[in-house]
């Protein structure tokens, strides 16, 4: 499974929150519930993943 990255967060110049990372995250997760949507501490950045489907 390939993630995707959703929204990049630029480490220098950011002035987001946990709070408001943690809502992004959320929406997300709300507006696409067939990917696993998380942060990436890497890439510094909200990816997803189509999420396993049950065989």
């Amino acid at each position: 499974m390939e993630k995707r990255v959703l929204v990049k967060i630029s480490k220098d110049k950011t002035e987001l929150t946990l709070r408001e990372v943690l809502e992004k995250i959320k929406e997300l997760q709300e507006k696409n519930p067939d990917m696993d949507v998380f942060f990436d501490g890497d890439q510094y950045a909200i990816c997803g993943r189509a999420r396993k489907t049950p065989e």
